[in-house]
Order: C-alpha cells, then structure tokens, then sequence
C-alpha cells in the first residue's frame, strides 16, 4: 500500500511554504527592529509575509511553526508508507500549521484533507494470481450447475431441489 501521492505532495508543499514563510517572518521582524526605514520602501512587495516588531513574538512564531512542518513531513515519510501509523503526528502538525502558520500553507492542508490516503497497488503478478482465482471459482461454479442440470434431466432430483440447490450455488 502506498500513500496517494498527490496528498503526500500537497502535504510536503504545505510544510516547505510555510518554512519558507516563517522564515521570511523571522527576518523581516529581524530587519524591522535592526532598520525600520528599509521596511517602509519595500512594504507594498511584501503583503504575503506577515511580520511584528516583537522579536520574541517573531521567535516563537517561528519556533511553533517549524514544530508543525516537521511533524508534517515526519508524517508523510518513507513516501508514505507509515502515514496511517502517523495520524496524530498529521494531525497535530495540521493544527498547528492552521492555528500559526501562513494561508497558502493551511489552504493546501485544507485541499489535502479531501484526499484519499491510501491507494492500492497490486503488482502485475498479484493481479495475474487474482484474475486465474477468479476464472478458477468461475469455472467451478459453472461445473455444479452443469452437473445439477444433468440430474434434474436424469429425474434424480426434483424440478424444487434443483432450484434450492441452484439459489445456494448463485
């Protein structure tokens, strides 16, 4: 079984923006407390990060942030393959990610939840097996109907046997 890929890229992608969002958070409250003026020429460039003059608020933000995008990633490692056995781990990211991060990062989350998780996948000789087990069942179901046949038309059961028997085969 594998993780559907397409949720595990919409996870990664949310966890790598918002990295990149509260980093550029973190530097952009760095820059305002070390040098505001810069701030104000650039600000109508800079509408998608959100930045405060708190350090410690900058740093915390930060640190909270970075929490929730390592346990999303941690969440869809190995591609996946022990997603199911993560969920808190996902859960708890995608928290946090809603609560403190960006909106591109929870939209993607949000996109991601109405995907299916797992998917699937059988081999080409595992489908090979299921299909000769099929044609297998099927051939012997049509041998007893076959054989009860020939014993209602020999009379040795009843016309009511034989579609008692027929219902229990089909």
């Amino acid at each position: 079984m594998y993780m559907n890929k397409t949720k595990r890229n919409l996870i990664i992608a949310s966890a790598v923006i918002n990295l990149i969002l509260i980093s550029l958070n973190l530097a952009m409250s760095i820059i305002l407390k070390v040098n505001p003026k810069i701030l104000q020429e650039y600000s109508e460039y800079l509408y998608f990060v959100s930045y405060s003059s708190n350090i410690i608020y900058a740093v915390i933000s930060f640190a909270i942030g970075l929490v929730g995008s390592i346990l999303l990633l941690f969440a869809v490692r190995s591609k996946g393959k022990h997603f199911r056995t993560s969920q808190g781990l996902y859960i708890a990211g995608f928290v946090i990610i809603v609560v403190c991060g960006g909106w591109l990062s929870w939209i993607l989350l949000f996109i991601s939840m109405f995907i299916p998780d797992i998917i699937v996948m059988n081999t080409p000789k595992e489908v090979k097996k299921e299909e000769i087990m099929e044609n297998r069942a099927y051939e012997e179901k049509k041998k007893k109907i076959e054989d009860l046949k020939r014993l209602r038309d020999s009379g040795m059961i009843t016309e009511e046997e034989y579609k008692e028997k027929l219902f229990e085969l089909l």
